[in-house]
This record gives C-alpha cells, structure tokens and sequence, in this order.
C-alpha cells in the first residue's frame, strides 16, 4: 500500500501558495505550506515531509541554496519539486545539480504537478516496499526509537525492553507471555498491561515520528514486528 505523500509546498506568492495547497488537498494529499526558507525550517523541524516544493526566488534566502542543504541532510528519503519562473536551460541544470529531483517552470499546470507527485512518491516508496525491520533501532542508552525516517521517539525502560525483544524476532510471533517478562510487577493483569503499553507505543510513534510502528497482533500467537505485515 502506497503511503499517501506529505508535502510542504514553499513559495513567497500567497496567492499561488494557496492555490497550490487547496489544489493538492483536494488530490488528498497530506500538505502545509511556507512563504520562505525561515517557516521551512520550523516546519521540517516540528514535522515529517517527504516531498518539498520549493521556489528559488524567495525573501529570505535563495532556492538552490536550501536545496543543497536539504539534499545534505535528507539524502534520497526527501523528493525535491522546484518551482519556479526562472526556465532557461542554465537555470535547469543548476537546479537539477542542486538536488531537485524535478523542475517546474511558472506558470505551472496543476495536472502535471499532480502526476510529478505521483511519480516522486513511488521513488520515495520503493526503499520502503524493499525494506525490512532492520531499518528500525532502539538506542538503549538514550531510550529511543530510532525510525526509518530518522525521526526518535523517546521511550520508557519498559518500552525499549519491550521493542528490543520484538526486534530481535523480527517478522516471527512473539508470546504474550515472553513480552510480559519485559513488563516490571504490578497489580493489574499483565496481557491488559501489555497491549495498553503497545497502544500507546503505536500512538506515540505516529505522533512524533509521523509513520507507523509495524507492530501487529497476532490472534491466539502475541505479537510481531513486521513491516511486511501492514
């Protein structure tokens, strides 16, 4: 399954920012905007994106710039779209060696745009679609879930103890009762305990790292991290 692209869309023109943004929110598509390099930042630090449309004329500061450090910090996970008005083969290639993964000249065409997307997106799926559990980490000294995005989620004694059992039988059925010796002693029963603490777990996840933490139930078996499984 396809994950439904998250985009943030950088552009100074307001007028064309939210003709971008309602257009690419009727497509259904997941999106936030910036009007300059400053809001970017704060956006991708408060936020997971992994498609950027980016003009290269802006107020503070210039287009082929940001590219290049966000090509720096994101590797291939992040797709870069520059739009722009500037459309001379130079400009071009200059962009293109800058990171962008595509070059949209001004005025642009919202179904072009939509299939640049589309086809980005599968790009940016297909480390995911090949990618096992091993992609994911638990660092035991700072009690953090290292994601696939590089996005860390912060985690209790019990949920790093917890997630490095189901790790260590990635893609196989974990008991309830092994993911129970994880838990420490308590009053309540411990296979209610257990699925709270992964609940919450799979929530925490989603909300700071922006994915999904591919650990499933499995009837009359426990549990299983498996990214295959989703």
């Amino acid at each position: 399954m396809t994950a439904i692209p998250r985009i943030l869309v950088v552009e100074d023109n307001p007028d064309l920012r939210i003709e971008i943004v309602d257009y690419l929110t009727f497509c259904h598509y997941t999106v936030a905007s910036a009007d300059g390099i400053e809001q970017m930042h704060e956006a991708l630090a408060n936020g997971y994106w992994n498609i950027l449309l980016l003009d290269l004329t802006l107020a503070d500061g210039d287009g082929l710039t940001a590219a290049r450090m966000l090509r720096e910090l994101y590797g291939l996970k992040m797709g870069i779209i520059m739009v722009t008005a500037r459309g001379q083969v130079e400009d071009r290639i200059q962009g293109i060696s800058a990171g962008a993964d595509a070059y949209l000249v001004k005025p642009i065409n919202l179904t072009e745009l939509k299939v640049t997307i589309d086809h980005l997106s599968l790009r940016l799926q297909e480390p995911t679609a090949s990618a096992t559990a091993l992609s994911w980490k638990v660092d035991e000294q700072s009690l953090e879930l290292i994601c696939p995005n590089t996005e860390r989620v912060s985690l209790t004694v019990t949920e790093s103890l917890l997630l490095k059992k189901l790790l260590e039988k990635r893609g196989d059925p974990v008991t309830r009762d092994t993911l129970c010796e994880c838990l420490p002693p308590g009053r309540l029963d411990d296979t209610r305990r257990l699925d709270s603490i992964l609940s919450r777990l799979r929530s925490k996840t989603k909300k700071e790292a922006g994915v999904n933490l591919p650990v499933h139930t499995l009837r009359n078996k426990g549990y299983s991290f498996a990214i295959d499984s989703q």
